[in-house]
């Protein structure tokens, strides 16, 4: 992955640790102020199930760009450096038809939205707008992923040909000893 794409991991990364930190925040408020106050902040709860939306699909991201979903890969790697590589290849090329129809569905029917949440009043398409572009950075994520694993399958290596390390790479510290 190059340096843009380390660059907007970083950024989606620390979004969604500000998220979180924010939701937790915003959950004591809300718990201080129904309990203690009487007086509840009406739409945190709204917000909260918004916000924990939104952290699935930002997560999501960063999941699919690490390649750490969860995969059936027990017969993959009885494969080849190669072959490992071709299959995964050939899966990002069905996720980016896959996640480019989401993205084309989703775009057209979030611009049909004309209406807001019901107590924070936010705009529905704005709320709705990570999906079509969550979709795209994954599809973006997947294919760089595996073409990253066809180089260096083709180099001859295991891992990333970037020299990033990897579980397949051995430790290269300890080979000048006599």
């Amino acid at each position: 992955m190059g340096a843009l794409g380390r660059l907007v991991l970083s950024f989606i990364k620390a979004l969604l640790a500000i998220m979180l930190i924010v939701s937790v925040f915003l959950i004591c408020a809300n718990a201080f102020g129904r309990y203690v106050l009487f007086k509840p902040i009406i739409w945190a709860e709204e917000v909260l199930g918004y916000a924990l939306v939104w952290m699935v699909y930002l997560g999501a991201i960063t999941v699919t760009a690490e390649s750490a979903h969860l995969k059936m890969d027990l017969m993959l790697s009885w494969l080849s450096p190669l072959p490992r590589a071709m299959l995964e290849l050939a899966g990002a090329l069905l996720f980016a038809v896959l996640g480019g129809l989401i993205i084309y569905q989703s775009w057209f029917s979030i611009a049909e939205f004309t209406h807001v949440s019901q107590v924070a009043e936010i705009p529905m398409q704005a709320l709705h707008l990570v999906i079509p572009v969550s979709f795209a950075l994954m599809v973006v994520a997947a294919l760089a992923v595996a073409i990253n694993e066809m180089r260096g399958a083709v180099a001859g290596q295991e891992g990333p040909p970037d020299g990033a390390g990897g579980a397949n790479e051995p430790s290269k510290q300890g080979n000048n000893q006599a």
